[in-house]
């Protein structure tokens, strides 16, 4: 039944898994395909014309896959490849930037202050989530920072310890001089680094994870469209993983992500 393809959702590499934990958390009946691009990842150091012929190539093969939703679980494809997606399909597709937005600002703010936001270099340095920051709360000020080093961290399976502690402190000093009252992670692996962060920044900083946002847009446009498995109220969906290299490490840091075991893993080269 058209209801019970899979939900696809696709990343550079293991970040979408914080995506995926969310959906899981939220709607466990549904059932899911996984694609993390981890031979080419980082995407955050690549072309803007290099990340959308990825995209391109990974959509078209989810859609042969017959998912009946994408989800773009990843910042810096959001920005330079999401326009070019949505004109290639004719299934729903939703991206990170809507998520980030409703996460934040969803409820209005009040607050007059400092926000930080922390992505790769590529979508820091687009500015188009500055842009979209300034016009939904144009009240506070925005702080952009890149963190390259974290995305390679994730993707190692490395979310506490020295060489992470290290990393946090080099990066997001100037985050604590800001004096910022909410942290925006802008990038899906972050999320699996909040305790650490959360750990250097204090408990007065809020820390945004857009990947619950993006799960409740998802269970919106599902029930609102009677797109909900059939599974929805009674058992747990299918998961089925594939990565672009090296799948027993992708397994490995994947499994540390999500707390279970992903059993169904294979490899897909482009």
């Amino acid at each position: 039944m058209e209801k019970n393809r899979p939900v696809g959702v696709f990343d550079s590499g293991v970040g979408g898994l914080s995506v995926l934990r969310a959906l899981e958390q939220r709607l466990p009946g549904e059932n899911y395909l996984y694609f993390g691009d981890t031979a080419r990842a980082p995407y955050g150091d690549r072309s803007a014309e290099e990340i959308r012929r990825f995209n391109l190539e990974i959509v078209n093969w989810l859609i042969a896959q017959d998912c009946k939703m994408l989800l773009v679980a990843c910042n810096t494809s959001t920005v330079f490849g999401l326009d070019a997606i949505k004109t290639a399909v004719s299934i729903p597709v939703f991206g990170m930037m809507e998520a980030i937005l409703a996460g934040t600002f969803g409820k209005g703010t009040e607050t007059v202050g400092t926000v930080g936001f922390i992505a790769t270099k590529g979508t820091v340095e687009s500015g188009a989530y500055q842009k979209a920051f300034t016009y939904a709360a144009p009240k506070n000020e925005f702080y952009a920072l890149a963190c390259p080093d974290f995305v390679p961290l994730v993707e190692r399976g490395l979310l506490e310890g020295v060489e992470v502690d290290q990393a946090i402190r080099q990066y997001l000093q100037p985050l604590q001089e800001k004096k910022i009252y909410t942290l925006i992670l802008g990038c899906t692996h972050y999320p699996f680094l909040a305790p650490a962060i959360s750990s250097f920044l204090g408990p007065d900083v809020r820390l945004v994870d857009p990947a619950d946002s993006l799960a409740a847009l998802v269970e919106g446009h599902l029930r609102d469209n009677d797109l909900l498995s059939d599974n929805a109220e009674n058992h747990r969906g299918s998961r089925v993983f594939y990565c672009s290299g090296d799948v027993l490490r992708f397994q490995s840091a994947g499994q540390i992500m999500l707390s279970h075991k992903m059993e169904d893993v294979r490899r897909k080269v482009f």
